[in-house]
């Protein structure tokens, strides 16, 4: 009987908190006034009281049992509001969230000229006679623009770029995305400066012309899009105006700043194919000397070699003296040394010189010396090594040096430095009995902390349902023999370059990084979720692809995809190393299953499993 009537208590309970109160709303993301990517759809997340029915713009949106919600939902660019409605019972509680859908961008309309945003950003750029300069500025949208460059040409053509879309649908790593065109008013051109060309400092001026009120009677007539007319009869009131602007930074040609010797002072340095575009070769350590021989803005344009070139953060390097040449080497012979756990190959050089390494297969590395000729009569091996198996070398490209290493057995791991002006490539071995899990060091780290990472709909943080997989994975590989080394084991924050170090302090054999997803704006979250892995270096790969394979069977969670993803945990190259994105933090359903011991346990079976699977298919043998 006692039993009976606490549990009309509890039902009792449980239904004055649904019924008998106004429910509550707690938006988790976006927040308020947030400004969103320029995007025709976008989702929100959050809470309400359990059992609550709720409505966002009229729309039905699904509640999980505890409370959370996930929306995807259509927005136009500007202010924006989600009207949210959330009922229980004869009780209603309504909320207005206000955001900001695309970047606001001061005095971008029709009814009036403006020049604004010159290419590039920053203060100046050096370029060389012969060059491509590109040229591009912000502008009232619609209109026909040019450029000149006084005392050398008196008009270079720009267009604006996708002036007939409003909205584009484009592919990403993640799905695909609806973009509002943020691009309308970007007007661009460019100009092969020519090879007598030699003044010493360039200006260039903008021009920016309405259209005339017979094009857009015309225009009028051929397209249907009302938006595009509306714009463009707001511009028919300024009928074929004129305005000008000067570019806000100079050009300088052929400066005698340039070219001019640099040489790298960050311990490590990465070199880029752009300025702050990809990357063309990381880990250049402190002390390697190229040619500088232009700059835009913040970035210099080093030439590593006569064909090949790369882009640094000006405030990485420091000028060596004007007049200092750029380093040449001739490289003369090459040797390698045995030891017990790893193989060493010196390359004895004249300089520091800019290299870049490529992994072509799973046995075979290329590594490329800048500024590097080859004298190369002599490569010396250590008879006995059990895993290389050799060494050759070529000349692709003037003062390009290209060494290809070929081993027997499948890379693990390895590093290059430089000890003076000797560059050493060390290559660790795999770790002894292979087949077994017992005594490898495998490092576990628990993403995030001190920041949150992603929030669930319930306000779960990503740290937490991190580091709570970790622990489960690192008792469970610790059951298996394993010595384990976890970078956090609690909330302290751990910045993120040190668990790198962490890993590389306590000779790691392999490295894996625990993670829960989020997706950018205009991805459709209920059609793109699930399990995946990142690798950035090839010997990593299979480790990955073991994971993914044993988390999918496990988790039943849809295969979200393996990738090749450039992140910091996963570029160090002196072992095998992944970064694990386990369920999706912001699908109400996902964050309730990471608050479960249950599959938390399942997780962390699961990518011990794809551990030992690793583990257990190494080949040493060809």
């Amino acid at each position: 009987m006692l039993r009976c009537l606490s549990l009309v208590i509890i039902l009792f309970l449980g239904y004055a908190q649904v019924w008998g109160t106004s429910p509550i709303i707690n938006i988790v993301y976006p927040k308020s006034g947030d400004t969103l990517a320029a995007v025709d759809s976008c989702f929100i997340l959050g809470s309400v009281t359990p059992g609550a029915r709720l409505t966002i713009n009229g729309q039905p949106i699904e509640v999980h049992a505890a409370g959370g919600f996930l929306g995807f939902l259509p927005t136009k660019q500007g202010a924006y509001t989600f009207k949210l409605k959330a009922i229980a019972g004869n009780d209603t509680t309504t909320l207005d969230w206000p955001v900001q859908v695309g970047p606001i961008q001061s005095g971008e309309t029709y009814d009036s000229l403006f020049i604004i945003n010159g290419y590039p950003e920053g203060d100046s750029v050096y370029i060389s006679s012969g060059e491509r300069l590109r040229i591009s500025f912000r502008g009232t949208p619609g209109c026909r623009a040019w450029c000149r460059i006084p005392g050398q040409i008196d008009s270079i053509p720009m267009i604006e770029a996708n002036r007939e879309s409003n909205v584009g649908s484009t592919g990403s790593a993640f799905g695909q995305v609806s973009s509002i065109n943020t691009k309308q008013g970007l007007y661009e051109g460019f100009y092969d400066l020519p090879c007598a060309m030699f003044s010493d400092s360039l200006y260039l001026t903008y021009f920016l012309k309405a259209p005339e009120v017979g094009f857009v009677l015309e225009y009028l007539i051929n397209k249907k899009s009302q938006l595009i007319d509306y714009n463009y009869i707001k511009l028919l009131q300024l009928d074929g105006r004129v305005i000008t602007a000067n570019s806000p930074y100079r050009v300088y040609l052929n400066s005698p700043e340039f070219p001019r010797l640099v040489e790298f002072a960050d311990s490590v340095q990465t070199l880029r194919v752009a300025p702050q575009k990809g990357y063309l070769a990381i880990f250049q350590p402190k002390g390697i000397k190229a040619l500088a021989v232009g700059r835009e803005g913040d970035w210099l344009k080093l030439q590593l070699s006569p064909y090949q070139f790369g882009w640094v953060n000006k405030n990485s390097v420091r000028f060596l003296a004007p007049g200092t040449p750029p380093p040449i080497s001739y490289l003369k012979a090459i040797r390698t040394f045995s030891f017990a756990d790893k193989l060493e190959v010196n390359i004895s050089l004249a300089s520091r010189h800019a290299y870049r390494f490529e992994e072509e297969d799973d046995r075979t590395l290329c590594l490329y010396l800048y500024g590097v000729i080859s004298d190369t009569d002599w490569i010396r091996y250590a008879f006995d090594d059990p895993d290389l198996d050799y060494i050759t070398w070529s000349q692709p490209e003037p003062e390009l040096y290209c060494l290809r290493m070929t081993f027997q057995s499948p890379i693990w791991g390895y590093e290059f430095d430089y000890d003076g002006n000797i560059l050493k490539g060390t290559f660790f071995r795999a770790p002894e009995e292979i087949k077994k899990l017992k005594g490898k060091k495998i490092v576990i780290d628990p993403g995030h902390s001190p920041d949150a990472g992603a929030i669930g709909p319930t306000g779960l943080t990503e740290a937490e349902a991190n580091l709570a997989i970790a622990l489960n994975l690192a008792e469970k590989l610790r059951g298996k023999g394993a010595e384990v080394v976890v970078t956090r084991s609690d909330a302290s924050p751990l910045p993120l370059y040190n668990r790198p170090q962490i890993a590389r302090a306590a000779r790691a054999d392999l490295f894996v990084s625990i993670h829960n997803n989020a997706l950018p704006e205009g991805i459709n979250p209920f059609v793109n979720n699930g399990v995946s892995v990142y690798y950035y270096h090839l010997h990593s790969k299979k480790l990955a692809e073991a994971i993914q394979r044993e988390l999918i069977r496990e988790t039943g969670l849809p295969d979200f995809g393996l990738y090749h993803g450039n992140l910091a945990v996963n570029r160090p190259t002196q072992y095998p190393a992944v970064l694990v994105e386990c369920a999706f933090m912001i699908i109400p359903e996902q964050e309730a299953l990471l608050k479960t011991e249950a599959f938390r346990n399942k997780l962390a079976v699961a990518i011990t499993r794809g551990i030992a699977e690793f583990f257990g298919k190494y080949d040493r043998n060809k």
